[in-house]
């Protein structure tokens, strides 16, 4: 059998119309597979970017955490201070009001002995404003120096009275504090 040349021509452009169509479709599936790469390339660099940066912010999350417990611990530990200390403040304050109270009347009476009256000006120069406030003119026998003992120191006071407001104050002054002797 033989063909003409118009049969071979007419295959040959069929072949090279089959050879085009097909490297058509290769450069259209090379072109669509280089898209889907570079995006997956762009994903998956933007997905690692967010997976340091959250990584990094639990890091610094969990670093803040710690020193918030530590400054927590600390000041929870401090407060603890504190409150003992105020605790403290508290009951020795109710102390010197508790001698206070129950010497005034004797001063008033003129009954308090020397010690008392030096137990007493202890207490009121211990007290916020050194003072008290007295129901009346205190006697002018009390108005003098005394000594305290107080552990291993020995204190000396002198009691002035006056008038403020209207009303009479007993105020304590130290003269002197050193070792007793």
């Amino acid at each position: 059998m033989m063909y003409s040349q118009q049969e071979y021509d007419m295959m040959r452009r069929q072949t090279l119309q089959i050879e085009a169509e097909k490297r058509s479709l290769l450069r259209t599936l090379l072109s669509v597979v280089a898209v889907a790469l570079t995006i997956t390339l762009i994903l998956l660099g933007y997905l690692f970017r967010r997976y340091s940066q959250s990584s990094t912010l639990i890091t610094m999350a969990e670093n803040r955490a710690t020193a918030a417990e530590a400054q927590s611990q600390t000041l929870s530990t401090e407060l603890q201070e504190q409150r003992a200390l105020l605790e403290g403040q508290a009951k020795r304050h109710e102390q010197r009001s508790n001698i206070v109270s129950s010497l005034v009347p004797k001063i008033m009476n003129k009954s308090a002995s020397d010690a008392e009256i030096g137990q007493l000006a202890h207490a009121i120069y211990e007290l916020p404003g050194r003072s008290i406030a007295v129901p009346s003119i205190p006697p002018d026998a009390i108005l003098k120096r005394y000594r305290h003992r107080a552990g291993n120191q020995a204190f000396a006071y002198v009691l002035v009275a006056g008038i403020v407001d209207g009303k009479w104050v007993l105020y304590s002054n130290l003269v002197s504090k050193g070792r007793p002797e």
